[in-house]
């Protein structure tokens, strides 16, 4: 194998920018003009936003391509190297300490699992990017209550256990556009309604709303960076009314507007 690099905490393979450190984590954006193109780890866990461009991703084991609005993570010590796919790649980055995880008896592993819930993971980091940018004496507060609430929020009922609900996440995840009512969720799952109602909070962790409302958010980020759309096309794509709908949800679970994150 080439040689293998270590990365220190705010270092990345790519050029560094904007880098703020808070106690028990940093964010930073890097640039992928010039970057290192060799295999290396880093010495936390973090996670990487790609709001431009894209990455080949590499790991001991597999290759991927990942995409504008994709979520990248990174065990400490976990070997790979990612090149872009252009000279615009551009990607918003959250590390977090060991430290931090050990003060709040949390663990790399639910870190994980927390991001592997993409419709949580997207809106998450761009939440976090809104208070880097708020940049007062309220951001380290705030991205801390943040990033605990993410992590705890895997700590509900375990739906992989109960069939119906894991149908459920598998309709509402594939046609995330559509409005469905419950009466025919609960003629295609087979489930008395007042089950749906009664435990979809325990099971998911949030209101049938609030879910369907991330995905739909979720859904939209890379519509939106590619920048071909008009605003009332991606609204009517996501499910939305119409645009101002649209941008009244965006900005409530993503804390910016839909054109600033255009323009990031």
């Amino acid at each position: 194998m080439e040689q293998v690099l270590r990365l220190n905490k705010g270092n990345y393979s790519g050029t560094v920018q904007l880098l703020k450190e808070y106690a028990g984590f940093i964010t930073s954006k890097t640039a992928y003009t010039d970057c290192q193109k060799e295999f290396h780890y880093h010495e936390n866990p973090h996670l990487s936003f790609i709001l431009q461009g894209g990455n080949i991703e590499y790991k001991q084991k597999e290759t991927s391509i990942k995409n504008i609005g994709d979520i990248l993570f990174y065990h400490s010590g976990e070997l790979h190297k990612t090149l872009p796919l252009n000279d615009k790649t551009c990607n918003f980055n959250l590390e977090i300490d060991a430290s931090f995880l050990k003060e709040n008896s949390l663990s790399e592993y639910e870190l994980y699992k927390s991001v592997a819930r993409i419709e949580y993971s997207r809106l998450f980091m761009l939440k976090v990017y809104s208070d880097v940018q708020l940049n007062d004496t309220l951001t380290a507060v705030s991205i801390h209550s943040l990033l605990l609430g993410f992590i705890k929020n895997t700590s509900v009922g375990n739906y992989q256990d109960i069939k119906w609900c894991q149908q459920l996440r598998e309709i509402l995840n594939d046609e995330w556009s559509e409005n469905h009512s419950l009466a025919e969720l609960s003629k295609r799952l087979t489930v008395h309604p007042v089950t749906i109602s009664r435990y979809f909070t325990k099971y998911f962790g949030c209101t049938y709303g609030d879910y369907v409302r991330r995905l739909r958010i979720s859904k939209s980020l890379p519509l939106i960076r590619l920048g071909n759309r008009s605003l009332t096309e991606i609204a009517i794509i996501c499910g939305f009314a119409d645009q101002s709908h649209f941008i009244r949800v965006f900005k409530h679970y993503t804390g910016i507007n839909p054109k600033h994150f255009q323009k990031l």
